[in-house]
């Protein structure tokens, strides 16, 4: 079923999770520096949207290699997204949790702090944390391009 589909033909409130790199700011390859990291407009401007309708909730679930990166992105997000709330920012420190891969940290994040009598649903642009999540987890996911127009 197709993002909108699902989203438009529910009863059920919905939290949303979306991922930063790849799907809110372009993720380039080496780059960790979030001064120099281009927003993704489009999708930004989806989630400014999306967050209108009375039964979404929204969150950036997002892994972060250090700590460090954890205060870069909160800096990145008040700039380009000041309209999103930090309470709903879900920053998953690889740093302090070594030797657990992004999609082990996602899929367990999901397992353990999902609302079950709520639509949850999960946008990410890694096609390895997507299959992951999608055999782990009873959750509906979406690759970032099911959202695009």
């Amino acid at each position: 079923m197709k993002f909108y589909d699902l989203i438009d033909n529910t009863n059920k409130d919905i939290d949303l999770y979306v991922d930063m790199d790849g799907v809110l700011a372009e993720y380039d390859i080496g780059n960790f520096s979030y001064d120099t990291i281009r927003p993704l407009k489009s999708n930004i401007k989806r989630i400014f949207e999306l967050q209108k309708r009375n039964n979404i909730n929204i969150y950036i679930l997002s892994v972060c290699k250090t700590n460090n990166i954890i205060l870069e992105k909160i800096e990145w997000i008040k700039k380009h997204m000041a309209f999103f709330h930090k309470d709903n920012c879900i920053f998953l420190s690889k740093e302090e949790n070594e030797g657990i891969t992004s999609k082990e940290l996602k899929s367990n994040y999901l397992k353990n702090n999902c609302d079950k009598s709520k639509l949850n649903i999960v946008v990410d642009d890694d096609i390895e944390i997507i299959k992951y999540i999608k055999n782990n987890n009873d959750v509906n996911i979406f690759h970032v391009s099911s959202w695009i127009d």
